[in-house]
């Protein structure tokens, strides 16, 4: 999902600036922050933290039609991106416990 910096700053309770600052690596984010961030673009939380390479191989997509995207709007959507991972993680566990 394309948002603004202003868009997912505010989505995840920073300034903009604060926001590029975590980009920039000259701040470190909080874990909280993180896992909003996380649930916003779609993402495991070990996407950002594995020094490997990517962690769960999952980017959720959402597609709607729209003027403009609310702060509440964004929260819905962060909302059922973790649901859909959190469910894949699952299954993968469970998957895991078979073997």
């Amino acid at each position: 999902m394309g948002l603004t910096q202003e868009q997912a700053a505010s989505a995840i309770g920073v300034s903009r600036e604060e926001l590029s600052y975590y980009e920039n690596g000259r701040r470190e984010i909080s874990l909280a922050k993180l896992a909003r961030l996380a649930d916003l673009y779609g993402y495991g939380i070990d996407h950002f933290l594995s020094t490997s390479g990517p962690g769960l191989d999952t980017n959720i997509a959402v597609a709607f039609r729209a003027e403009t995207v609310s702060e509440d709007d964004l929260e819905i959507i962060a909302w059922a991106k973790k649901l859909v991972i959190d469910a894949h993680m699952l299954d993968r566990l469970l998957m895991e416990g078979r073997s």
